[in-house]
């Protein structure tokens, strides 16, 4: 029995050591000033819960807070978390917050209290400002000065000119931490378009980056230009333009050496040659531009732009109208030879009647006109001799050597139809369709009688009627 219970007093002793040598947790804990901070510690029993600040002064017992207008207690998830709130933090609030359960240090706490900067532009006495615009000059280096004054900790900062990275030699000066003040120098040479500066803060954790901004006023000395037109009149209009910042304030307009104007225009006669220049001057600085000699190709009223864009437009104007006139002429031209060629194909159609052989001369030249040719109803028309072959048939009677091949005695209705072919106007239409194979009395008379001796000697002495009649009247 005696050696169960020195075993129970050995253990005892040997879990007091070890609880004696335990190594509690530690964490860092940053603050706002003015701000609250709440720091959890995990625990096993309320009653015996202790916070310590700094291991010496004793905040609470339990739930029992002494300082309740500095700290509040509150316990969590079923009583096995105690949280300590630091209400509204300062300066002295920093340092080692304990937590201790049943004696015996669990949790540490290093609380840190952070203090935003005040934040300024310093400029030279040379750099003048006025509502927050700086005023440098192009060309020139410029020293600005950033001071961050009360931070905690002491802060970084950096330059922007524009929303960049500013481009200069940057100087800080850290003084000691119970002054606590930043101090950085810009060195920069301006360019025309810059427009902002500002200095950001940094290197905080709770506190926000904090950024004072100026704005900038590059100014500059004039750039000119000598602008020459002579659109209108037989006068020159000088323009002297310049680019400068503030604005030039004085203008001088040059004409042969002998100050034309005090004005940034002027006009002057183009009937003589002449040499002008321009400058102009503000508080930066001055410009004169290069002299321009008016020669002869000056004098008179050059073409301006609106001329040239009319004389555009009247060409582009004509082109058209050339343009059209052609494609008229050459649809007018396909028109007309559509119109030949289907004359050509009915001249071609109606070369296919047969016409009577040995016909007037005049005839036969219409015929040779297209235009002038009837049109002949296949179906009513006969191949008849024409009044011509009858005469040479009457008067080559007897004359073997004047004999026609075509003895044929024309009847009364073959003088009527050679009568009716004389007027083209009396000629019926022909059905081409009609005409061909289609043989006229004449020709089936001329087939009979072909081989025929007694036939054809029958016709040759035969007269018609028409040959009686000039035989009577040759004979009276």
């Amino acid at each position: 029995m005696w050696h169960h219970l020195i075993w129970i007093l050995v253990l005892w002793l040997l879990s007091g050591i070890t609880t004696a040598n335990q190594v509690p947790q530690r964490a860092s804990e940053v603050a706002l000033i003015g701000t609250n901070r709440t720091l959890v510690c995990n625990i096993t029993s309320v009653e015996l819960t202790v916070w310590m600040f700094n291991n010496k002064d004793q905040l609470s017992q339990g739930l029992t807070i002494f300082t309740p207008s500095q700290y509040a207690l509150d316990v969590r998830n079923d009583d096995t978390q105690m949280a300590l709130t630091v209400i509204t933090a300062d300066e002295d609030d920093e340092g080692l917050y304990s937590c201790q359960d049943q004696g015996n240090p669990v949790m540490e706490f290093i609380l840190t209290i952070e203090i935003p900067p005040t934040l300024k532009f310093e400029f030279s006495n040379s750099i003048h400002s006025t509502n927050g615009t700086v005023d440098v000059t192009f060309t020139e280096e410029t020293a600005v000065q950033c001071i961050a004054r009360g931070s905690k900790p002491l802060v970084s900062l950096r330059w922007e000119v524009d929303g960049r990275g500013a481009v200069g030699e940057v100087a800080t000066n850290n003084s000691r931490d119970d002054e606590r003040i930043t101090v950085s120098t810009l060195r920069y040479i301006p360019n025309v378009g810059d427009k902002t500066l500002a200095c950001i803060t940094g290197g905080q954790q709770v506190v926000l980056s904090k950024k004072v901004e100026a704005k900038i006023n590059v100014m500059y000395a004039p750039k000119c230009s000598l602008l020459i037109s002579n659109e209108t009149t037989n006068e020159f209009r000088l323009f002297c333009r310049c680019e400068a910042n503030p604005p030039p304030n004085n203008y001088g307009i040059y004409v042969n050496d002998s100050l034309q104007s005090t004005e940034k225009e002027v006009f002057i006669s183009s009937q003589s040659p002449a040499v002008v220049f321009c400058n102009a001057s503000n508080i930066i600085g001055a410009d004169t531009t290069d002299p321009v000699e008016l020669g002869e190709f000056h004098v008179g009223q050059p073409i301006s732009g609106g001329i040239i864009a009319l004389i555009v437009c009247v060409l582009i104007l004509l082109i058209l109208m050339i343009a059209l006139v052609i494609v008229f002429l050459q649809r007018r031209k396909v028109k007309k030879h559509q119109d030949s060629h289907g004359r050509t194909l009915a001249t071609c159609e109606a070369s296919k009647i047969p016409l009577p052989v040995g016909g007037e001369q005049g005839k036969i030249e219409d015929m040779s006109n297209p235009s002038s040719v009837p049109l002949i109803d296949q179906s009513s028309q006969k191949a008849e001799p024409s009044e011509q072959m009858n005469k040479e048939v009457t008067e080559g009677k007897g004359d073997p050597s004047k004999e026609s091949p075509q003895k044929a005695e024309p009847s009364e209705q073959n003088k009527e139809n050679t009568d009716d072919t004389s007027d083209p106007s009396k000629v019926p239409l022909m059905d081409p369709s009609s005409q061909k194979d289609v043989p006229s009395e004449q020709d089936k008379e001329n087939t009979e009688g072909k081989g025929d001796p007694s036939k054809e000697s029958s016709q040759r002495d035969v007269p018609s009627e028409q040959d009686k009649r000039r035989m009577e009247s040759e004979t009276r």
